[in-house]
């Protein structure tokens, strides 16, 4: 048995040592050096409370190629992300990047009045495949201020500030990381993102619950051992065809909302990271959808069959109101095993959604049931206003087979062609 404290008595291990200041004390540059690593790591405490990932902000667009034309480039949204080290990574204003690196290595932020070390290289210039783009700590010397001749190896004048900015880092995912998929294969991106979501979101997890490890981010863990460091705040997956020809960026494959790491066990069924990678695979989704129906609106012929292993728990899709005599059910949900439309009023669709965050994802291809729900008020205010620039852009919400069913009766809310009916007689 380890030493036994008393209680009130101070336990100074691993505690924060700030510099004594007083007066006739004579100060060193390792003196305030010193109070600003102390001062430092009660910022990363906070951080590492609060969770690493993304707070807000941060998003990744395709910001076409150089004046050039040589390099593609991304643009970055302004935002705030917390790294595993607590770190807070502040970018104050949109930034584009080509994508490739320029110049040397920033520092990693850790330097202060100390020796200042790179944070570890990655791939910098993109060729065909699959990247990650992060967001790390970097520092950079601005200014001149005179010593006062104390030492007499010093020279007469020294840096005058050290700015805590970021840099954003492009690393290759290796395509052992990746086996069996195939970047010629339709739904190459949903199995991209389902691959870095990880095992700890299927249906089955739970059967082995007492035995279970953490739940992980697959793909970015394994990076860990290909230049990914706990500095690192991942934003986007980029894929490649050639060195300028940037075929998709999907963020929430790997981007995170703040949380703390799974705590593994029963503990996860109440830990705030499942509900975190739950949030991120519905926008991951949800972009997803966007991408695909583009200016025009709708999604074509596009199927969940063809372009997609995995769905979220819950959806929602553009999905024009049908012509007489035409199927209900959007053609995207064609092959799958559906039930509906059935109407639900406007109060359960964000419950709903809520909801099926903790989730296991609709497997496309094993049979799996589909619920469809239409939103009454939605299009009740289509159809009262049909020409009306204001009217309602009509949607569908899918929700997985192992979430309640929504749309039960209500007495006297709707009647006629928006009435809710009860699954089972």
């Amino acid at each position: 048995m380890g030493e036994v404290f008393q209680l009130q008595e101070p336990l100074t291990e691993g505690g924060v040592r700030s510099v004594n200041f007083f007066n006739g004390r004579l100060l060193t540059g390792g003196d305030l050096g010193r109070e600003q690593t102390a001062r430092r790591e009660v910022d990363a405490r906070l951080g590492l409370a609060v969770g690493d990932g993304v707070a807000f902000g941060l998003e990744v667009t395709d910001g076409g190629l150089t004046s050039d034309s040589r390099l593609p480039t991304v643009k970055v949204a302004a935002g705030l992300a917390i790294n595993r080290l607590g770190q807070t990574l502040r970018l104050t204003q949109a930034a584009q990047v080509a994508l490739a690196r320029g110049g040397g290595a920033l520092a990693s932020g850790d330097c202060l009045f100390g020796d200042c070390a790179p944070v570890l290289g990655g791939t910098y210039v993109a060729g065909a495949g699959v990247y990650i783009l992060t967001l790390a700590p970097a520092e950079a010397r601005a200014g001149s201020a005179p010593t006062n001749g104390l030492d007499p190896d010093n020279v007469r004048c020294n840096t005058d500030v050290v700015v805590s900015g970021v840099q954003l880092r492009l690393l290759a995912v290796p395509p052992s990381l990746l086996p069996g998929l195939s970047a010629a294969a339709p739904d190459y991106r949903n199995a991209l993102a389902y691959r870095a979501f990880g095992t700890g979101m299927a249906t089955d997890w739970t059967a082995d619950l007492l035995g279970a490890p953490p739940r992980a981010d697959d793909l970015t863990d394994a990076m860990r051992r290909f230049g990914l460091g706990d500095a690192d705040v991942p934003l986007a997956l980029l894929a490649f065809t050639r060195a300028t020809d940037l075929t998709f960026i999907d963020a929430w494959s790997v981007r995170r909302p703040l949380a703390a790491a799974d705590p593994g066990g029963l503990a996860t069924l109440a830990g705030a990271r499942r509900v975190a990678v739950g949030q991120a695979m519905f926008r991951q989704f949800q972009e997803h959808i966007a991408d695909l129906t583009g200016s025009g609106g709708g999604l074509g012929a596009a199927t969940a069959a063809g372009l997609f292993g995995h769905l979220p728990a819950a959806g929602i899709i553009p999905a024009p109101r049908p012509t007489p005599g035409q199927s209900p059910v959007p053609t995207f949900f064609q092959g799958l095993t559906v039930s509906g439309p059935r109407y639900l009023n406007a109060a359960e669709a964000e419950a709903l959604i809520r909801e099926s965050l903790v989730r296991p994802p609709i497997t496309v291809g094993d049979g799996a049931f589909v619920q469809l729900y239409r939103v009454a008020e939605t299009d009740m205010a289509i159809d009262q206003a049909p020409a009306s620039p204001s009217r309602p852009a009509p949607f569908m919400i899918f929700a997985s087979g192992h979430l309640p069913y929504r749309a039960d009766a209500r007495f006297d809310l709707f009647r006629w062609d928006y009435a809710h009916y009860a699954l089972r007689p």
